[in-house]
């Protein structure tokens, strides 16, 4: 278990695997508070049930009081003979947002992996978001290799809306410099050459897509090929620049 104190503020938090069927149903419940899933988008009770039993958990950040605020779930997963976890979702509520607790689910993640023997953990997650990309990147020292248009088809949800459910999957490989680097708080990135190229994308895309929407389903496209082009030339996205006003993703040759 670990214990973290919230960032400009006097809530204390602890982070611990879920045990209960309660702690456990509060999952699919915090699932319609962040991303406004429709009921059959959910990921139900049964599967967060045995995720614990076959190898992979469910993280849980809980406040003094025991309020569930935030969780991580992973199960395990194999390419080939190579045994790693996939990361289905990390949500923290709203008003627990911005206190770092994203960040201390996933370290505490790969904490449990380590100590299972597993070398890397994957995720997808869309381009588009800023913040999201800021901490899977910069923060946390994912790579980025595979851009895939419309993984999930139509979704319905808040957070979608009607556009293409694109996404990118991040690689963590938790044992690489770049992830030693980025968790002690330095720049991922080895090179302090420029890049070989860069990806701009909108600082909030969730503005963009609420208030113009026809423009942010061209920001996609454009988003979408840039992408599919770099990466098809053997690049990966090592790191990400946010300042809440601008966001771009920085492209290299692959590196671990």
């Amino acid at each position: 278990m670990e214990r973290a104190q919230g960032q400009g503020s006097k809530v204390a938090y602890s982070i611990r695997p879920l045990q209960t069927l309660a702690e456990l149903e509060a999952c699919v419940n915090i699932q319609k508070e962040i991303w406004g899933y429709a009921e059959h988008e959910l990921y139900p009770l049964r599967l967060f049930v045995n995720l614990g039993k076959i190898g992979g958990h469910v993280l849980g950040a809980f406040t003094a009081r025991e309020e569930l605020v935030g969780f991580v779930a992973s199960l395990p997963a194999w390419h080939g003979g190579h045994r790693y976890y996939h990361s289905l979702s990390l949500g923290v509520v709203a008003r627990h947002e911005n206190r770092g607790l994203g960040r201390r689910m996933k370290l505490e993640q790969r904490r449990m992996a380590l100590r299972a023997g597993i070398d890397c953990i994957q995720w997808t997650f869309d381009p588009l978001r800023a913040k999201n990309a800021h901490l899977n990147i910069a923060r946390l020292g994912a790579i980025v290799r595979r851009y895939f248009p419309d993984y999930y088809g139509h979704i319905d949800s808040q957070l979608q809306q009607d556009l293409p459910s694109d996404r990118v999957v991040a690689e963590w490989w938790i044992k690489s410099a770049r992830v030693g680097r980025a968790i002690r708080g330095a720049p991922p990135r080895r090179s302090r050459k420029p890049p070989a190229a860069s990806v701009e994308i909108p600082a909030d895309f969730g503005a963009l897509l609420r208030n113009q929407p026809a423009k942010a389903r061209a920001r996609q496209l454009e988003v979408r090929a840039q992408f599919q082009k770099l990466l098809a030339r053997g690049l990966a996205a090592t790191d990400f620049v946010y300042d809440g006003e601008s966001a771009r993703y920085l492209l290299d040759a692959h590196e671990n």
